[in-house]
């Protein structure tokens, strides 16, 4: 049994004025209303990716600084830990 590539129709209202900005928007770019929600969609999702990533790399630098950090005021592990639980919100 081969798989088919399904399209699926969905109704959505949008206020007037979110309406309008679509369709002028499509209209620019030469694109159907449809194309035109498609390719924003597929920005949002690329988008969300590319924030998390930020994410990511913004959780690396700060584990890495303070790895940094520590090394250069020489802590012994109890005070690395001490000082990792005031960062992160611990007493």
């Amino acid at each position: 049994m081969s798989k088919k590539s399904v399209n699926r129709a969905i109704t959505v209202r949008f206020p007037t004025s979110d309406y309008n900005r679509i369709v002028h928007d499509a209209e620019q770019k030469n694109e159907s209303v449809a194309e035109h929600i498609r390719t924003i969609i597929s920005a949002n999702d690329e988008q969300l990716s590319l924030d998390q990533r930020f994410v990511d790399v913004e959780r690396r630098i700060t584990n890495r600084m303070f790895s940094i950090v520590c090394a250069v005021a020489n802590l012994s592990d109890h005070e690395r830990e001490i000082a990792r639980q005031r960062l992160n919100g611990g007493n």
